[in-house]
């Protein structure tokens, strides 16, 4: 008979290998279902790979400019080389996730240990996973006291589009083309499109445009934040097409043929159907739950809109006692530092550490475009939408020694407080934007203020400056007032 764990984890992303990790500390028995290697979607086909391809293209771009006392111009990218240097940083990733495995594969001071099994998972009873054997091996039958679901997501498909992974492609497909294409089209203006958008103009070869159904890029941000990297797009040559209706997608010979209604802002009568013929063209529309064929039904595991239902807010419970859900697959945001975390926190719940609930208010993200932006809690049109009144300072970078000695000065810090001087959210469109932002969310976690943020001595120079000289600006003794400097400083009320 095969043995009963004291938990079974389907997926070994940063949900489940976080969740292995902290089972085995505590002791318990757990079984670790994964069909593809460790790491899922946070090393090949998403946040490592497509970073590291951003770095790349970003030194491949400042190398190349001409306005800054010498002249790259003449530097050729090498394809094959560039996606040379993303495997071998997907395999050092790889490689540490294999050395935790083995490590977890021994059992703990408390007795703790976790046993692989390369295979698809999907419930066939309430407590009972079946992995589909890997090579035409027979089926195994898992059974456990207590589930993690962290399958992760995949691609958002569209109807009616045949998607060949060479000239129709999705994220998991774009990475692993022959050579840089000469033209690129990106359906799709959220963060995974403007991502590969910039990545593929980065590189100087390939000719961008932008599709998107909204009226602007990025409409889960405040139109600021859209507009600066709007404005990046137009300085790096990505046409951006808003309010595009795609009515037609297909290979068509060598190439892409698309067919887009065109409606400009305001003037729904001057509507246009133009047609476009590309190289290739990226669909990135978001992404689902990757939730098909696990049997869920059978542990009694809801499932509402596509995702998997928690039922307590800021924990990972499902609507199944023995079930918990981490990363992707719930309905909250996809993001891999948001997946780790949740999955520890299932463990600690599930095995009675009481841990307190999640804080999504403070969580931050990074969006890797041209310049940076990081992310955290609130913005503008979220407080708004939340009836929660705020005021935001708004510092641009003109204004920050740092950026003026980059000579990058395109961007801005914008800060949010309650009117009790509560920080509740930050907004940073800059280079090295991501530095930024830790501080702050640990700040609206532990119920921070302006003054806090205040107090603290920042380095110098930094762009991080500009986040206490935002404090500073809503608090009224700001070196830059904004009377006297008009077009850096801002202050909003909402």
């Amino acid at each position: 008979m095969e043995p009963r764990y004291d938990l079974c984890i389907l997926g070994a992303g940063p949900a489940g290998l976080a969740a292995a990790t902290r089972a085995h500390g505590l002791g318990k028995t757990v079984a670790l279902v994964e069909p593809g290697p460790p790491g899922g979607v946070g090393v090949a086909d998403g946040a490592l790979s497509s970073k590291t391809l951003w770095h790349l293209a970003m030194d491949f771009a400042r190398a190349r400019r001409s306005d800054r006392g010498y002249d790259g111009s003449a530097l050729t990218p090498s394809w094959p080389a560039i996606t040379e240097q993303v495997r071998a940083a997907c395999a050092e990733a790889w490689a540490q996730a294999e050395r935790l495995l083995a490590t977890l594969a021994a059992p703990s001071p408390r007795g703790g240990r976790v046993e692989r099994f390369r295979g698809k998972g999907r419930f066939v009873a309430r407590d009972v996973v079946e992995v589909a054997g890997a090579g035409g091996a027979a089926p195994r039958a898992i059974a456990a006291d207590r589930f993690l679901v962290a399958v992760g997501s995949r691609p958002r498909p569209m109807p009616g589009v045949d998607l060949d992974g060479e000239r129709l492609l999705t994220s998991d497909h774009i990475e692993r083309i022959g050579d840089l294409p000469t033209s690129l089209a990106v359906i799709g203006a959220g963060v995974v499109g403007c991502e590969y958008a910039t990545i593929f103009a980065g590189f100087g070869r390939t000719a961008v445009e932008l599709f998107d159904r909204g009226a602007r890029i990025l409409p889960f941000e405040d139109t600021d934040v859209a507009a600066e990297i709007a404005r990046g797009f137009a300085r790096h040559g990505v046409r951006v097409h808003g309010s595009a209706r795609l009515e037609e997608l297909r290979a068509d010979g060598d190439g892409v043929r698309l067919v887009v209604r065109l409606t400009p802002p305001g003037r729904p009568d001057d509507e246009t159907v133009v047609e476009h013929r590309v190289e290739r063209a990226l669909l990135s529309i978001g992404r689902v739950p990757a939730l098909d064929g696990l049997g869920l039904e059978h542990a009694g595991v809801a499932v509402e809109r596509g995702a998997i239902a928690c039922a307590t807010p800021g924990h990972c419970r499902t609507s199944a006692p023995h079930v918990w859900a981490a990363g992707d697959v719930t309905a909250d945001v996809m993001l891999a530092n948001v997946a780790e975390q949740e999955g520890r926190h299932a463990v600690e719940d599930m095995f009675g550490l009481a841990p307190r609930p999640i804080c999504y208010e403070a969580q931050s993200a990074i969006y890797f475009f041209r310049p940076e932006v990081a992310a955290v809690g609130l913005n503008q049109q979220l407080a708004a939408a939340r009836g929660v009144r705020h005021r935001a300072a708004i510092v641009h970078l003109a204004a920050l020694r740092r950026a003026i000695a980059m000579r990058a000065t395109d961007g801005f810090v914008k800060l949010l407080a309650d009117h009790d001087d509560r920080l509740i959210g930050l907004r940073v469109v800059a280079p090295q934007a991501s530095s930024c932002i830790q501080g702050v969310a640990l700040l609206i976690e532990r119920g921070g203020t302006l003054a806090d943020l205040d107090a603290t001595l920042h380095p110098h120079p930094a762009i991080t400056e500009g986040v206490q000289e935002a404090a500073r600006v809503l608090l009224g003794t700001s070196r830059h007032p904004p009377d006297a400097f008009p077009g850096l400083i801002q202050i909003v009320d909402g």
